[in-house]
């Protein structure tokens, strides 16, 4: 018996989910399927298919790839597609398909009104979506066109986030920007003003409801979990157009929140289930800086306890990541060699010290020693202790017996700390930089590893290996300062962690429990599925 994953979801509906036809499901997602005979075939999303391996058979109710192995059900579809844990794809499933979601501790016809009413509620965001659409399109959003071009914001951008145009109504006068849950279901929109004037409110949000809670959403995060699993990071920035404009320049892997209280926690842990790198790349003035301050208020104690990492992208004063990129402002390596976020909230209050307000003093003073008694690390830990006692004493030796002082009064740091098992993409990503380094550096291991290298499913991988077939026919030897120099014409994002694969700062290992283990990851799923 199949156990219950979906938490609180009642068994009997996972089981009428699972009764609805595969194919069903799948072209109700607009999944192109190709009948052959009895069954069907589309592209696998266990892996980069091409050439459609996934056949679909409606009597057994599965999916099944001959080309990688994986497939299961709808529900495993759906989760390996869009990227959703099992609660979530079941609600997806059940949305499509007027099932009524019921969980455990909720009174049944509790659930039967509330799935009514966001069903009312998404049908109607729907109709105001196709409106809107249709009004861009039309005559009347010539002028909305024109905005969107001036902007910087191409068709086929704008086809992509289905942007519309509201001329009467709640939104009038604005673009409108449909915003996604994190199920890939429109939930609301943002309008924006065309009109630069005194009007207030340049932006209007969707009223909040069962459906639109602006404070959970995080805006392009369903198109932005499978790039930033390939990426290792997901960037966050404070606006929509920021989003898209980045979107256009081929950065994928980007979020913007909705409000100014900071991220959702959910939509923090749903994140790091893909990756563990979080760039925040907020607007160069004060209000960015509040933002960032709000990000780590939500996010700083999981980077404290070495959960996930955090950097700040500096952008240019009075600049945001849409300008960069019109003005030409290199904005892939302000991102790449952005600071960790301890750096930038320690220099802000070390920058803000006046000597002379001696409650100030001590009230900086006090949050550095909160925020370094949070590391886990004892060397992190030691290292900002040094550093900011260098700005707060008057002179080295003070700086020193400050440095002790604190060091005594800290608690002792706990080393016994609870292992918890690695995310499946992290374990993917690292063992596809373990087969390409082994290829590089230990040669009588090529004939093995090469007929992995065709499971590489990251781009940033499978570009360095198509880089090595080259340079294999073309020189018939393998040398680290050649691929490095062929590294200076990747894609910028790529050369940060390609560049370790090349040249690496550990021992290259050549055991055979080690590729045992590379070949039973790579041979397996492709992606990874909740």
């Amino acid at each position: 018996m199949r156990s219950n994953q979906g938490v609180g979801i009642k068994e009997s509906t996972i089981e009428k989910v699972r009764s609805l036809p595969i194919s069903e499901v799948l072209l109700g997602e607009e999944v192109e399927l190709k009948r052959i005979g009895r069954e069907y075939v589309t592209l696998c999303p266990w892996h980069a298919d091409s050439n459609p391996s996934l056949t679909i058979n409606d009597e057994k109710n599965i999916c099944f790839c001959f080309a990688c192995g994986g497939g299961n059900d709808a529900i495993a579809f759906i989760q390996q597609k869009f990227s959703l844990g099992f609660s979530d794809a079941i609600q997806r499933i059940a949305d499509r398909h007027g099932i009524v979601v019921e969980h455990d501790n909720l009174d049944p016809e509790e659930a039967l009104r509330l799935a009514v009413e966001r069903r009312r509620l998404v049908g109607s965001v729907a109709a105001s979506h196709a409106s809107y659409r249709a009004a861009i399109r039309s005559d009347i959003g010539l002028g909305a066109r024109q905005w969107l071009l001036a902007r910087g914001i191409g068709p086929e951008a704008s086809r992509e986030f289905e942007l519309g145009w509201a001329a009467s109504g709640y939104f009038a006068g604005r673009v409108t920007v449909p915003i996604h849950d994190h199920r890939g279901t429109i939930v609301g929109f943002t309008g924006r003003r065309i009109i630069d004037d005194d009007t207030p409110q340049k932006y209007k949000n969707s009223s909040s409801n069962q459906l639109f809670d602006k404070g959970s959403l995080m805006f392009n995060e369903h198109r932005a979990v499978e790039p930033s699993r390939v990426a290792g990071s997901v960037i966050f920035v404070e606006g929509h157009l920021d989003v898209i404009s980045m979107w256009q320049h081929g950065i994928r892997n980007v979020v913007a929140t909705q409000g100014t209280a900071g991220p959702p926690i959910e939509g923090i842990r749903r994140l790091m289930r893909r990756c563990r790198r979080f760039v925040l790349c907020y607007d160069g003035d004060d209000g960015g800086n509040t933002a960032v301050e709000a990000f780590i208020k939500v996010a700083g104690p999981l980077a404290c306890q070495g959960e996930l990492t955090i950097t700040v992208a500096q952008l240019p004063q009075g600049t945001d990541p849409d300008s960069c990129i019109r003005e030409g402002i290199d904005l892939y390596s302000i991102i790449e060699n952005a600071p960790q976020w301890l750096d930038w909230q320690i220099d802000c209050w070390l920058r803000s010290v006046d000597r002379s307000d001696t409650h100030h003093f001590s009230k900086v003073e006090a949050a550095i020693r909160q925020l370094v008694e949070s590391i886990r690390s004892p060397a992190l830990r030691q290292f900002y202790i040094d550093k900011a006692a260098k700005v707060l004493a008057e002179d080295a030796k003070s700086a020193a017996k400050l440095a002790v002082n604190w060091n005594k009064s800290l608690p002792r740091i706990n080393q016994i700390q609870r292992w918890s098992r690695p995310v499946p993409a992290w374990v993917r990503h690292q063992v596809e930089r373990r087969v390409l380094r082994s290829y590089i550096h230990c040669p009588a291991m090529r004939d093995r590893l090469r007929p992995l290298m065709q499971h590489l499913d990251g781009p940033s991988h499978i570009w360095l290996w198509n880089r090595l077939v080259e340079l294999e026919e073309h020189m018939g030897l393998l040398q680290p300062d050649v691929i490095m120099a062929v590294l200076a014409v990747c894609e910028p994002h790529y050369t940060r962690t390609l560049r370790s694969i090349v040249v690496p700062t550990i021992k290259v290992i050549e055991e055979d429990g080690i590729m045992d283990h590379a070949e039973k990851v790579l041979l397996s799923s492709i992606k990874t599925n909740d």
